[in-house]
């Protein structure tokens, strides 16, 4: 089976752990719909990540919470991703411009609705961003230097930072792992904070985009309070709470809509 059908199990897996807390694995057979050799390998490879703890036919993830890496995010709500980057694109004047776009999977999704932009120049950290603007070789797209992330395949440190502090941008738009009404924007990693919070920082305008199930949520490394951004970008899934919470700071938050799952839940990993 390729690639994308193994991560898309992976993240069923990973759900089914957050919602239930242990599985059986003699269930999993089932609930995959796949052989019990393919469920053996998916599961050594988990544990090989330290995705997960295996003990006496029984799985746990690891690290509750922790940092999944950026293949797996890309099989995770990818509707409503795809959706808030086609918004997103359309918030971009069509007009000469600078901007900033972060690593991750949801401004992978922005990327992939720029791509036929002739008039923009992209400054990214993020190696899989840059890869999805240069498919049709239209938009201008720079690479900070930096040190590699393996878990988010983007460049952080001093290059990193120098290089994005050199420009002033029209816009930036940025992934982040949490947005909370009292806690601001947060994320796994306190090297990729500091990323983001130049972006936004170098930015006229600043754009924070996110699926619903990073709302609510904070992490270790601050990015930014919410004071720090002009518009929030996330679906119709969002908790209407923390919604209008966010909205009476005065930040304009725009929903996407997007159809139910058929289970009715949320994959809540970031």
């Amino acid at each position: 089976m390729n690639d994308r059908t193994r991560d898309e199990r992976i993240s069923r897996i990973l759900t089914l752990l957050a919602q239930r807390g242990e599985l059986q694995v003699r269930t999993l057979q089932d609930i995959l719909g796949t052989s019990g050799a393919t469920v053996r390998r998916d599961l050594a490879g988990m544990e090989g990540q330290g995705l997960i703890r295996r003990s006496y036919g029984k799985i746990m993830a690891a690290r509750p919470g922790a940092e999944l890496p950026v293949s797996l995010r890309n099989s995770q709500n990818t509707e409503a991703k795809r959706r808030i980057g086609a918004l997103v694109s359309s918030l971009i004047p069509h007009r000469p411009l600078t901007m900033a776009l972060s690593g991750g999977s949801t401004a992978g999704f922005v990327a992939r609705s720029l791509v036929g932009r002739a008039d923009l120049k992209v400054v990214t950290n993020g190696l899989d961003t840059a890869a999805h603007l240069m498919t049709r070789q239209i938009v201008q797209v720079v690479v900070t230097g930096g040190t590699a992330r393996p878990l988010s395949n983007d460049l952080v440190g001093r290059e990193a930072e120098k290089s994005l502090r050199s420009y002033r941008f029209d816009f930036a738009v940025v992934g982040v792992d949490g947005i909370n009404p009292k806690a601001g924007l947060t994320g796994h990693s306190s090297r990729g904070a500091e990323v983001d919070r130049i972006m936004l920082e170098q930015a006229d305008h600043a754009i924070v985009v996110a699926d619903s199930s990073k709302l609510g949520r904070v992490h270790r490394a601050k990015i930014a309070d919410l004071g720090s951004v002009h518009t929030i970008v996330t679906d119709s899934h969002a908790n209407a709470a923390i919604v209008a919470a966010l909205r009476q700071t005065g930040v304009t938050t725009t929903l996407v809509g997007v159809p139910p799952t058929r289970t009715g839940t949320r994959t809540r990993f970031t």
